[in-house]
């Protein structure tokens, strides 16, 4: 198969965004809010006192005792707050069964079988599972899982309730005790069927109730925009307004989503999970780990959808295929949607 000159796929997952609250005996919700601290900064980076070529400046002794003002946001718990809430809402659609745009009708029709072929051998749930366990295990509140107990609640469209109450008991490769692995199981099957059955209109509400010690830091989305102007806060955090015209802060959409799609061990080590992304680039150490030489990147692997196929079809009659994890790459770069094109060429003068 060769790359179209359009070809896109939307998105099949909708996070919203996370919203910091607390509770008190006359409130259920309380936005958790930010405070701008005034802190002297300490020249301590190596610029301050060397060169790139390691060559020390030439500096009075005072220079690197100077303070170096800053003015920043912050945020903590609450005193006499112990509990402290984020939530937020997931929407999941069955995007990922075609492309949303494609300029070859045979591409459009390929992609279309194998996307039917890899429901068919029951590709959908295992990528559901893996999204369902970032889900459950709270990878979406990032730096906030270095807390105490958290407890993970789930009310989906259906009408059903699910609950984990203590996350930090459970790991991604651990063993899941029967009660957690019935939720996990559960939930899973319910978003398994809203990525394959295009009818489906399907959402969850969120909310993690995490234990916290006394005024402790709270680390929402920080906000990066232009350089802050005279008196404005350097570093600020995403927000949301509420109705009292107060400003929560908050987890932004794209940060919730990229720990969901913290699922991609099948890269050639995989020693760990990465965000899917079409290179599998790795932020811990800046480098792909799907580079173009390896022959692993989305480009490299999709253009092979019909042996991909063929590898689908001839699964289909037994009861439990062997799926090549590459194939379940595939899907989870096509379920995070994007656009796949090659550039046009350009016309040639006649």
């Amino acid at each position: 198969m060769e790359l179209c000159n359009v070809l896109k796929y939307d998105r099949s997952l909708y996070p919203g965004k996370a919203v910091f609250f607390y509770k008190t005996a006359e409130n259920d919700f309380v936005p958790l809010e930010a405070e701008i601290n005034r802190i002297r900064g300490q020249k301590a980076g190596f610029t301050e006192a060397f060169t790139p070529q390691f060559k020390s400046k030439n500096l009075a002794p005072q220079d690197l005792a100077h303070c170096n003002p800053l003015i920043i946001e912050e945020c903590y718990v609450p005193p006499n707050v112990e509990h402290i809430y984020c939530r937020f809402s997931l929407r999941a659609q069955a995007n990922s069964l075609k492309p949303s745009g494609c300029s070859e009708p045979a591409v459009f029709s390929l992609l279309q079988e194998l996307a039917t072929t890899f429901k068919a051998c029951g590709g959908f749930k295992e990528l559901a599972t893996r999204y369902c366990k970032n889900l459950l295990l709270g990878s979406w509140l990032w730096r906030n899982q270095n807390t105490g107990n958290t407890q993970i609640d789930v009310r989906t469209s259906s009408g059903n309730s699910y609950q984990i109450s203590n996350t930090r008991q459970l790991a991604w490769d651990s063993h899941w005790p029967a009660d957690t692995q019935r939720v996990l199981d559960e939930l899973s099957q319910e978003l398994h069927q809203a990525l394959t059955e295009p009818t489906e209109f399907w959402h969850a509400d969120i909310t993690a109730k995490i234990e916290t010690a006394f005024c402790q830091e709270i680390y929402p989305s920080q906000v990066f925009g232009e350089k802050a102007t005279q008196g404005e806060a350097s570093k600020q955090f995403a927000k949301v307004k509420c109705v009292d015209g107060r400003y929560a802060v908050s987890f932004n959409s794209v940060k919730v989503g990229a720990a969901l799609q913290l699922i991609d061990d099948w890269w050639e080590d995989g020693s760990k999970r990465l965000r899917i992304h079409e290179y599998g680039a790795d932020k811990e150490l800046g480098i792909a780990r799907r580079s173009p030489e390896s022959e692993l990147s989305f480009y490299s692997l999709f253009v092979n959808a019909e042996l991909y196929l063929a590898e689908l079809k001839e699964f289909l009659p037994k009861s439990e295929p062997s799926i090549s994890p590459n194939i379940y790459y595939l899907f989870a770069v096509l379920i995070k949607g994007g656009m796949f094109q090659k550039k046009a060429e350009a016309k040639s003068k006649s």
